[in-house]
């Protein structure tokens, strides 16, 4: 199961008609096209720098589905509780970005998630649960995991690219294994997490990989801190929350593209989160001009002083 098959789990649970489903409108929009089919799509206003949403923009009725998002596992999930104490629906709440949080240990929603690929090294895998005991939908029995194994095959490779063996070759064979597999598996049905996915993650995730995240992204923050001209989303998090990256803004019409590419060339690979489909302008600009630095257990203080450093030199003169 991937994170977007339990959304529209719950979308299809306990209704002959389509449900309701409100979705932030700074969101991935994959989760969106594969719930579609199921359920009916509005937006709401929220941006991952905003303390919480337009509340003016949500208006949902009793049995539509909500779903909240903890952006960059950042968030303090009070503004969501009072509302909720206000408003009848069916909340769902997204915690892929920090399953660990505070808010997701303490979250009073029907429903909550997470995405496991995000902070685990699998291809795939999604976990569902219900902080206030509701029943899930049922178990997948089993599934096509085709992509989930391209998938896999592309971080054998991308492992190998890293440790040095880094020929443009291995980089396309992997770069092409990865979009396939991506490609299967947006177009998968429901199905259960893959085996191998499953074995790797039954006993947790290590306490200590939390820990190195949490700290890579003080050590990466306390650098940018002296790097002109970036622009540091998160410059703190709530007690007991570790941030998934660290975001950094430019400019409008700046180079973010550009910037992205230059830590490309030096091995450092920062995503965007996300690339946004709304009609939302403030979104839109968002997600324009956002780039997220990785500070994951894969890296300590050397590769984030790296990091700091590549972009020193990179936006050097650009004053």
């Amino acid at each position: 199961m991937l994170a977007r098959h339990a959304v529209a789990a719950v979308a299809l649970m306990g209704s002959e008609s389509k449900h309701t489903l409100w979705l932030p409108s700074y969101f991935c929009h994959e989760v969106a096209e594969c719930c579609r089919g199921c359920c009916e799509i509005r937006e709401y206003r929220d941006l991952p720098c905003w303390a919480e949403p337009d509340w003016k923009s949500l208006e949902p009725r009793p049995q539509d589905i909500v779903l909240a998002v903890n952006y960059f596992g950042v968030r303090d999930g009070q503004p969501w509780k009072d509302w909720r104490k206000r408003v009848h629906c069916v909340l769902l709440e997204d915690h892929s970005q920090d399953p660990f949080s505070t808010w997701a240990a303490t979250s009073t929603a029907d429903f909550a998630f997470a995405s496991a690929r995000k902070t685990m090294p699998i291809p795939d895998g999604g976990i569902l649960w219900s902080p206030i005991g509701r029943k899930l939908p049922s178990q997948p029995a089993g599934g096509n995991w085709s992509g989930s194994a391209l998938k896999g095959a592309a971080m054998v490779y991308k492992m190998e690219y890293l440790r040095g063996a880094g020929t443009e070759e291995l980089k396309r064979r992997f770069r092409d294994l990865q979009l396939r597999g991506e490609d299967l598996m947006r177009k998968s049905e429901i199905s259960a997490i893959s085996p191998g996915s499953f074995a790797y993650i039954a006993d947790g995730v290590p306490q200590a990989w939390r820990d190195r995240r949490l700290a890579n992204s003080r050590h990466l923050l306390n650098k940018l801190r002296s790097v002109e001209l970036v622009d540091c989303m998160i410059s703190r998090w709530p007690e007991g929350a570790v941030p998934f990256a660290l975001p950094i803004l430019f400019p409008p019409g700046s180079e973010r593209d550009e910037c992205q590419g230059l830590l490309q060339r030096h091995k450092i690979y920062c995503p965007v989160h996300w690339v946004c489909k709304t009609s939302d302008a403030d979104a839109l600009d968002l997600s324009a001009r956002i780039l997220s630095l990785p500070v994951d257990q894969r890296y300590a203080d050397p590769d984030m002083d790296r990091i700091a450093e590549v972009l020193e030199h990179g936006l050097a003169g650009r004053e």
